[in-house]
């Protein structure tokens, strides 16, 4: 059986995107927000597995950071303002890696990416991966820099994960 997880960030206001997702992928297991647009979700008839943003600091019910085991993988989801994912992906990468996960999603960026590191990638910091690691972002569906309104889709079979982006 395939696990499919819808993956969104960065809404900025367009609580109008966030339903056009929704409608598109009815058969997704669970919708996963990496931050940005909390209050964007008030009033949606589903409820995301969610995590804040810089921009959504006046929650305090949300974790800024939630580590998921999702069909056997262990999933790392942040918006990655505090790890400064802007300035480059070590730094997260190295904190997922300490943490035991197989992937990190997060958003901030505003800009879709899908990156595979194998074990023992070299990071700024000296380190290196201990294991293998996916790093997955989904773009933005607010405010996209450089293209269209995009999410992620994650599916998981057999243990195997399979990542894309699609556009609104």
């Amino acid at each position: 059986m395939t696990e499919k997880f819808v993956i969104f960030s960065d809404v900025h206001g367009r609580a109008d995107r966030v339903r056009e997702l929704v409608s598109r992928h009815r058969d997704a297991s669970t919708f996963l927000f990496l931050g940005d647009g909390l209050r964007d979700l008030d009033g949606l008839d589903f409820s995301p597995v969610a995590v804040c943003g810089n921009c959504d600091l006046f929650s305090t019910d949300t974790p800024e950071e939630l580590f998921l085991d999702l069909g056997g993988k262990k999933i790392l989801l942040m918006h990655g303002h505090r790890l400064s994912v802007k300035s480059g992906l070590d730094r997260a990468l190295a904190y997922a890696s300490a943490r035991g996960a197989d992937a990190l999603l997060f958003g901030h960026t505003h800009l879709p990416e899908e990156a595979y590191f194998p074990e023992g990638t070299a990071l700024s910091d000296g380190t290196r991966l201990a294991r293998p690691m996916w790093a997955f972002n989904p773009g933005s569906l607010g405010e996209p820099r450089g293209g269209k309104p995009s999410y992620g889709l994650l599916q998981i079979r057999n243990g195997q994960m399979l990542f894309s982006h699609g556009t609104l």
